[in-house]
């Protein structure tokens, strides 16, 4: 598909190079040379995309996440925290220690149960499209044959059982979801107050 767009755009230039004056088709081979310039400093499928507002979220994640929860600032941040996550590891260095890929998937998994456990907590009526949605987001986030083939490569250079927890691991983790999640319900009421 790349190619064929270059073609064209070269090919179209090239007679406009025979239909007009040199001067006028001079520019017109800047201009267009300069569109391919930034195409290629934008594409979508680079590894790590377009961040405008330089978030550390990819802008067309950013979009579906807002499309999805802009109603639910806890399933909205968690995602955003989950993208974030995502694109550092993504980002990772190619000799980077294990302990560093351990770390980073370990927070992402963090992430993604604290959501998790909230909805099942809370008894979601709709549960089932909730999981469906996280598979949605990380099918998403991993677009491309490029990113997917980091995020293989990354998930090779976990030990085995690196995510196993003790019991008072788990209860930590248990504990720090809740305290995360009632910050936000606390938000909500004191906005419903407000609004009052």
């Amino acid at each position: 598909m790349n190619r064929l767009f270059f073609t064209l755009v070269i090919v179209g230039s090239l007679l406009n190079l025979n239909a007009s004056n040199k001067e006028t088709v001079g520019q017109q081979w800047l201009s267009d040379l300069q569109v391919l310039v930034d195409l290629s400093n934008q594409r979508v499928d680079a590894l790590i995309g377009i961040d405008k507002n330089k978030n550390r979220v990819r802008d067309d994640v950013e979009a579906y996440i807002l499309s999805k929860y802009s109603d639910d600032e806890f399933q909205k941040d968690m995602f955003f925290k989950a993208a974030q996550k995502i694109q550092e590891i993504l980002s990772l260095p190619k000799n980077s220690e294990i302990k560093e890929h351990v770390r980073l998937d370990r927070e992402l998994l963090d992430i993604y149960t604290c959501r998790d456990y909230i909805l099942y907590r809370n008894e979601s009526a709709n549960i089932e499209e909730e999981l469906l949605n996280k598979t949605m987001f990380k099918g998403k986030i991993l677009n491309t044959s490029h990113r997917l083939r980091a995020y293989i490569d990354h998930k090779k250079v976990l030990p085995l059982n690196f995510d196993e927890l003790t019991k008072e691991e788990l209860n930590r983790d248990k504990k720090s979801c809740l305290t995360l999640y009632e910050s936000y319900e606390n938000q909500n009421r004191q906005s419903t107050i407000t609004t009052r």
